[in-house]
């Protein structure tokens, strides 16, 4: 159960208004609260435009909150840090570098020496299933694999929080179901704090330890459903497996009738 007191992420009463030209200010999020504590796999779920890749970027500290509040680790969040690593939709990789070029930056910037950087930015690579393509340029990678070299660029520089905003949400059922067992792999060895945003329901359930569900616009979150399924995740059994397909059926109609009752 998330405990303020033991929270990696807090975020408490947050709410967002943006000034817009025509139509003066737009509430996006209104009063939002909800703790991941440290190791957790929390994923957010809600229909489009609904605030919750905002409620990410002011985690990651790349946009304000205009009330409320957003604290990691206890500290106040005043702009975007090493400590929370994102990974986007849009792989964002550096066109003009190598694989191991990209995944070396972070450690770079933080001043490791280059030997050093580069032995680590391999294991990574070798971790994401790509030592193979080190010295391939991103123009020469499928979606599914400038994801993972995107992937291995963030645990690069050591994050303590993974910042996923709908990283496979792009990408065919096949890349997708695959990236999503191999993030599971990563986060079982490393224990990383998760905060995931996905449109699909069985994604949340499969990933999480707990799915909160946002209404539409402005958003607030509607539910939560802490995901009781045994770890390590095996998806052929979980398919299998009466209380998995419970959470898919009953966050499903959740998100029917919040259809219904916002239209």
């Amino acid at each position: 159960m998330q405990t303020p007191s033991n929270a990696m992420i807090d975020i408490a009463s947050v709410s967002k208004t943006y000034n817009t030209s025509q139509r003066g200010s737009h509430l996006a999020l209104d009063d939002v609260n909800l703790t991941i504590n440290e190791g957790e796999f929390v994923s957010i779920l809600g229909p489009s435009g609904c605030g919750k890749s905002t409620l990410l970027y002011m985690v990651g500290g790349f946009v304000k909150v205009s009330a409320g509040s957003i604290t990691v680790k206890g500290a106040p969040v005043t702009g975007p840090g090493p400590d929370r690593g994102p990974v986007f939709q849009e792989f964002a990789l550096f066109p003009w570098k190598t694989v191991l070029e990209n995944v070396m930056y972070g450690p770079l910037e933080q001043g490791m020496p280059k030997k050093e950087a580069a032995a680590w930015a391999r294991q990574l690579l070798t971790m994401v299933h790509l030592a193979k393509y080190e010295s391939f340029y991103p123009k020469e990678l499928s979606g599914g694999m400038k994801q993972r070299v995107a992937l291995a660029r963030t645990l690069a520089y050591k994050p303590n929080i993974l910042l996923m905003d709908e990283p496979f949400g792009a990408l065919d059922a096949y890349t997708r179901t695959r990236l999503q067992n191999e993030l599971l792999d990563i986060w079982e060895r490393d224990r990383k704090t998760v905060m995931f945003i996905t449109h699909s329901v069985e994604e949340a359930v499969f990933l999480s330890d707990r799915v909160y569900v946002m209404t539409p616009s402005p958003g607030h979150i509607r539910k939560v459903y802490e995901i009781d399924l045994p770890r390590p995740r095996v998806r052929s059994e979980l398919l299998l497996d009466r209380r998995y397909q419970d959470y898919v059926v009953s966050i499903e109609r959740l998100l029917d009738e919040q259809d219904k009752e916002f239209a």
